[in-house]
C-alpha cells in the first residue's frame, strides 16, 4: 500500500515568511544530514549564497498561488475553502509527483518554501496521503527586519509588509499546531550557529556533529556577517510607532517559542493565537483596501514613470531635428 511505501522515509519542511532567513536556516540542514536534492534555484543579487529552494515544488506552489491569488503574498490568511476542490486535487496530483520522486532518491529530504504557510493544510494532506514522517522547521526573524527587507526587495509599503509576515507567521502557527516542529530565529542562528542547529537535531531527531567538516563550512565561510543585512532588537520594534501593537505581541510569542520558553501545544500559545486570528479576521477587508489602494498608486507611478521618459525622448527628437 501506498501508506506504507514512505514510512521509513522523512521529509523536513521549512516555511514561514520571505526574507526571514530561511535561506541560511534551510543550508543549515545539510549539517544535520538533510539533502536538499540536485534541483535548486541558483542565487542572483537578492540571495547571493543562494536559496536552497527546489525548483520543481516551488515553482509548483508559487504558479497554484498565483493563479488563485494574483501574488503569492497577501497580507491575510486563505479561506481554503473557495478553492474548488477539483483544482485541489489537480495541485495535489502534480505535487506527489515531485515528493515521490526525491524519495525514491533520499532518505531524508528536505525543502523549503517561504510561500506555503497558508496553504500547509494541503500539503499536509499530500504528506498524509503518501505516509511519510514529516517534520517542520519555522524561521522566525524580528518583523522590523523584515519588513525592511520586503520594502528594498519589493517595494511594498511597511504597513503592508508588517502584515504580510503576520499573516504568514500565524498560518503557521494555526496549521502545525501538535506537529513534528521547531522554531529558529534567524539572528539566533547568526548568534551561535551550534546551539541553533543543536536545537533542531534534538527536536526532529537528527545526527549533528559540531566537529565536522560540514558544520566548519556552514558556522565559518556561510555564515559570514554579510548575511546580516539588518539586525532590530525588540526595543526597536517597540519603539517604531508604524508597527501595530499587535505585530509586536505576537513577535514577543514566537520569540518564547524560538527560546523554547514555551511550547506550541501550551494553553497560553493556543489562547493567544485565537485571539490574534480574531484580530485579523476583522481587518481583513481593511487590508485588502489597503493593498489595492497602494497596488493602484504604484501602477500610476510606474505609468507616470513610463510617460516622462517618453517626454525626454521627444525633447531630444526635437532638440536634435531644430540642430
Amino acid at each position: 500500500m501506498e501508506d506504507d511505501k514512505y514510512k521509513d522515509k522523512r521529509l523536513i519542511v521549512v516555511t514561514g515568511v520571505p526574507r526571514s532567513g530561511t535561506s541560511a536556516i534551510t543550508r543549515g540542514l545539510k549539517v544535520l544530514g538533510v539533502n536538499l536534492g540536485k534541483s535548486l534555484e541558483p542565487a542572483d543579487f537578492g540571495n547571493e549564497k543562494g536559496y536552497f529552494e527546489d525548483s520543481d515544488i516551488n515553482n509548483l506552489n508559487y504558479g497554484f498561488l498565483k493563479l488563485l491569488f494574483e501574488r503569492p503574498d497577501y497580507a491575510v490568511l486563505v479561506d481554503l475553502k473557495k478553492i474548488p476542490q477539483q483544482v485541489v486535487d489537480t495541485f495535489k496530483m502534480s505535487a506527489k509527483v515531485f515528493i515521490e520522486k526525491r524519495l525514491e532518491e533520499y532518505d531524508i529530504f528536505g525543502f523549503k518554501d517561504p510561500f506555503m504557510s497558508k496553504i500547509l493544510p494541503i500539503w499536509k494532506d499530500i504528506f498524509a496521503e503518501l505516509g511519510v514522517n514529516t517534520s517542520y522547521v519555522i524561521p522566525c526573524r524580528n518583523p522590523f527586519s523584515v519588513a525592511k527587507s520586503i520594502n528594498k526587495r519589493g517595494n511594498i509599503d511597511y504597513i503592508i509588509a508588517y502584515y504580510i509576515w503576520f499573516s504568514s507567521m500565524l498560518a503557521t502557527v494555526i496549521y502545525l499546531a501538535g506537529e513534528k516542529i521547531v522554531f529558529v530565529d534567524y539572528d539566533d542562528i547568526l548568534e551561535d550557529p551550534k546551539k541553533q542547529l543543536q536545537r533542531i537535531s534534538e527536536y526532529l531527531s537528527l545526527e549533528f556533529d559540531p566537529n565536522g567538516p560540514e558544520f566548519s563550512e556552514f558556522s565559518g565561510s556561510f555564515l559570514e556577517e554579510s548575511l546580516r543585512h539588518g539586525r532590530f532588537s525588540m526595543e526597536d520594534l517597540e519603539s517604531n510607532t508604524e508597527v501595530p501593537p499587535k505585530i509586536v505581541e505576537f513577535y514577543k510569542l514566537l520569540r518564547k517559542l524560538c527560546l523554547d520558553e514555551l511550547k506550541i501545544t501550551d494553553i497560553e500559545v493556543i489562547t493567544k493565537i485565537k485571539k490574534f486570528v480574531s484580530w485579523m479576521s476583522e481587518l481583513r477587508s481593511t487590508i485588502f483596501y489597503m493593498e489595492s489602494t497602494m497596488e493602484a498608486m504604484a501602477k500610476l507611478n510606474n505609468m507616470l514613470i513610463e510617460k516622462n521618459a517618453k517626454i525626454d525622448e521627444l525633447n531630444k527628437l526635437l532638440q536634435n531635428t531644430s540642430r
